[in-house]
């Protein structure tokens, strides 16, 4: 009887897919000369939401195959959602008084 080693689990398209699609969406919110959410734009805000939607469900799917390592799928769950992290810090300081609420 020939025993079958379980097929090794490997970083897939998706984990690869959900880190870049993260690490642009940090850089649309918190990089500065490739910001476009926050600028009074409805395009770049919807272009965040965007790929804030798509990166967590690419990232939700390569978290239940059973055959991806996980690392790189909790990596981009984690950074797309950086616009809501963006407006918690932002809510964070206006109440403790770190930065100003009007000019």
């Amino acid at each position: 009887m020939e025993m079958q080693n379980p097929s090794p689990k490997t970083y897939g398209i998706l984990s690869w897919l959900s880190l870049i699609i993260g690490v642009t969406s940090f850089f649309l919110v918190f990089v500065t000369p490739t910001r476009v959410a926050n600028t009074g734009s409805a395009f770049g805000d919807s272009i965040t939401l965007g790929l804030m939607v798509i990166g967590s469900i690419i990232s939700i799917v390569g978290l239940l195959k059973k055959t991806e390592k996980k690392a790189l799928s909790i990596i981009g769950l984690f950074l797309p959602l950086s616009f809501i992290f963006y407006w918690i810090l932002i809510i964070v300081l206006l109440v403790t008084g770190q930065i100003p609420f009007a000019p």
